[in-house]
């Protein structure tokens, strides 16, 4: 499951963001914000995945280091997408 995860934060995750950032210009406000939402969470949770794999596994036990590495990209793009969307249905009412 943890490598699925890994898999869906690299590559399906961007997949989709790149699908909603084609013609962004045409899109509406709401998925703009998911967009840029999305693209702002997933990045911030690329460099917490790094630095998570960069420390020495002693450092964070219990299964804290590969949930944080593995998971981060997928919760953090998901979640930015949501808040970034919702953030833009507020606005426009």
């Amino acid at each position: 499951m943890a490598r699925a995860a890994l898999l869906f934060g690299l590559l399906v995750v961007p997949m989709l963001l790149l699908w909603l950032g084609h013609r962004l210009r045409d899109r509406s406000a709401v998925q703009r914000g998911a967009f840029w939402g999305g693209v702002t969470g997933h990045t911030a949770a690329l460099i917490i995945a790094l630095v998570a794999l960069h420390y020495p596994p002693v450092m964070l036990t219990g299964g804290v280091r590969s949930a944080v590495a593995l998971w981060a990209m997928v919760v953090f793009g998901s979640g930015g997408a949501v808040l970034g969307a919702l953030g833009m249905m507020r606005r426009e009412k």
